[in-house]
């Protein structure tokens, strides 16, 4: 993995307790400690709305709002980012099952981003093309109804 690149976190965050952020707040400490700059939704997600998902775990999918925000307004937040500041994304564990998730992957690789696969510690290369496959797929099953 090329350090001198920006990776953006991408992984499951919807209908998970605490909107997974304790698992982006390790990956993101772990990876930093290796030499990774890391930019996490979960860090962005700063302030009262970090402490509501903390708490009561909202659940901000399919036009539901915590503190004024739908999903759409974090996942554009998002792609923004991936698209302007970012020359890579890393992905924690079962990023394929997460709308999100796909939905980054999917701008990452229209920009060229480079991609990696985070777990327990450890982040590996995953090559472009897996990538794009692995999109393709979930999306083909989200539309056959899978």
């Amino acid at each position: 993995m090329d350090k001198s690149l920006k990776y953006y976190l991408s992984g499951p965050m919807s209908s998970i307790e605490q909107h997974n952020i304790p698992a982006f707040d390790e990956a993101a400490a772990a990876l930093r400690s290796q030499g990774f700059d890391i930019v996490s939704p979960a860090e962005l997600d700063g302030g009262a709305f970090r402490e509501v998902a903390l708490r009561d775990s909202p659940d901000v999918g399919a036009g539901a709002t915590c503190l004024g925000h739908t999903w759409g307004d974090l996942l554009s937040r998002d792609v923004k980012m991936i698209a302007d500041d970012c020359g890579g994304i890393i992905f924690l564990p079962k990023w394929t099952q997460s709308k999100g998730a796909l939905t980054e992957a999917y701008i990452g690789l229209v920009t060229g981003c480079a991609f990696g696969y985070y777990n327990k510690g450890n982040v590996t290369d995953y090559n472009r093309r897996s990538v794009a496959r692995l999109v393709a797929s979930e999306l083909t099953n989200k539309f056959n109804g899978t």
